[in-house]
């Protein structure tokens, strides 16, 4: 009997949940979508496996999905599509092992079964992964989006393994943003558009990356940018991981946005901690710098050795994940060499490449790998002049020397140039130059 009421009080919840379901299926269903920026990004239009998009907060993943629906709706009826939002308030006590609820209350709805799954969130709900490869079985095509790396992919390649891909989405990048101004960059250092472009790129280093700030004045951009950092602090790491100790790591927290373009040691900001009479152990350090990696909000590049290990072990320099979070430092300074080398990091992280940074004596800023071979070495200053010239090539030469390279790059603001030593060339390039054109 107990076993039986048990079940009762089951079935009553499940069907309270379908109408739920119901109710946000027929919203989404007779709602418009809004004016969207297309991004430049490519897709598997076959979905012959599961499409998982991993983003930060507010890069525009919603946007994105709505892209991919609104070509879906030139061959399909919207009602072959199915889309859910899993942070929706409503389906806060949804089970991982209740989404067929979905595909009942949509048949019920439209008399068929969708083709098309598009699930936002989805590391909102925990275990996932084998009920993604049962739809995936029954012949659904999936797109799937999350803003944590590690909950997502790790989840989705334990149960899927060959049968997904995965999309690095970030927000806007400089080649799009010129796009959105409609701007022809054919020639453009010729042309009197090159004066728009600079505009523009003067900007971008500051803030333009979240496409909620394109429109935005100064002052409101600063409010937008603190609410994300509030969200990442609080919703994407704080909850997510269980941090008792608020205080302890936003001042980790902070002390990273402060940091930022330069090498962290955890054991000396640990040691620091320590002189400070602040307890805090390593491995929990260690944890923090790995959360705020797995929420997109710094990307960790490794020091180049030729042994795995020893890389791993290093040293990590530490970029934000977004320029416009600069502006939430305390010690802040209009240090643009700084910026711009923070700006060619997630330039090389949105692209998916294997880069380092790499020290033997002297420091360059970037080695690209590829398959097993360095293929490229890049150095960023603001501006090439008669007192940095000598020390910049001869760091970019160690780099030559130890790998063997003929050709490598120094990014500036805006100069272009070619500097030939010992029949080696080095590339002076504008930033904008070198990102529109895709030459780094």
């Amino acid at each position: 009997m107990i076993t039986l009421h048990t079940n009762s009080i089951y079935c009553v919840i499940q069907i309270h949940m379908k109408e739920i379901i119901k109710k946000i299926l027929i919203e989404w269903q007779e709602s418009k979508f809004p004016e969207i920026v297309e991004r430049d990004y490519s897709f598997d239009k076959d979905f012959s496996q599961i499409l998982a998009i991993i983003w930060p907060r507010r890069a525009g993943k919603t946007f994105f999905m709505y892209q991919i629906i609104s070509w879906l709706l030139k061959k399909v009826d919207k009602n072959d599509v199915l889309f859910v939002n899993f942070e929706d308030y409503r389906l806060i006590d949804l089970q991982t092992k209740d989404l067929w609820l979905l595909i009942d209350a949509h048949y019920e709805l439209y008399g068929k079964k969708p083709t098309y799954l598009f699930f936002d969130e989805i590391q909102n709900l925990k275990n996932y992964g084998k009920i993604l490869r049962t739809f995936k079985d029954g012949g659904y095509k999936i797109v799937v989006s999350g803003s944590s790396s590690k909950l997502l992919l790790e989840e989705v390649s334990t149960e899927l393994r060959w049968r997904y891909h995965h999309l690095l989405i970030l927000p806007f990048s400089f080649e799009e943003i010129i796009k959105y101004h409609h701007i022809e960059t054919k020639n453009i250092e010729y042309s009197i558009k090159k004066g728009d472009i600079m505009n523009i790129l003067q900007d971008y280093v500051e803030y333009w990356w979240f496409g909620e700030l394109l429109e935005k004045e100064k002052n409101d951009k600063t409010k937008t940018i603190e609410n994300y950092y509030k969200t990442i602090f609080y919703k994407d790491i704080l909850e997510r991981y269980s941090i008792k100790s608020k205080f302890l790591f936003e001042y980790f927290m902070k002390y990273i946005v402060n940091s930022y373009a330069t090498i962290f040691s955890l054991g000396k900001f640990y040691e620091y901690l320590q002189s400070q009479k602040i307890e805090w152990s390593k491995k929990t350090l260690g944890n923090y710098l790995n959360y705020l990696q797995d929420a997109f909000f710094v990307i960790g590049v490794s020091k180049f050795s030729f042994s795995p290990k020893k890389s791993i072990l290093s040293p990590k320099k530490i970029y934000l994940s977004d320029n416009s979070f600069i502006n939430l430092a305390t010690n802040y300074s209009e240090n643009r060499g700084k910026k711009l080398e923070n700006l060619v990091a997630i330039h090389l992280y949105r692209q998916e490449k294997e880069f380092y940074y790499f020290q033997k004596g002297k420091e360059c800023d970037f080695i690209v790998k590829t398959w097993t071979k360095i293929t490229q070495a890049i150095q960023v200053c603001r501006e090439l002049n008669f007192e940095n010239k000598e020390r910049e090539t001869k760091w970019l030469l160690e780099a030559m020397k130890a790998f063997n390279l003929t050709t490598w790059y120094i990014i500036t603001y805006d100069q272009q140039e070619e500097i030939v030593i010992d029949d080696c060339k080095i590339q002076v390039l504008p930033i904008w130059k070198a990102l529109i054109e895709k030459i780094i």
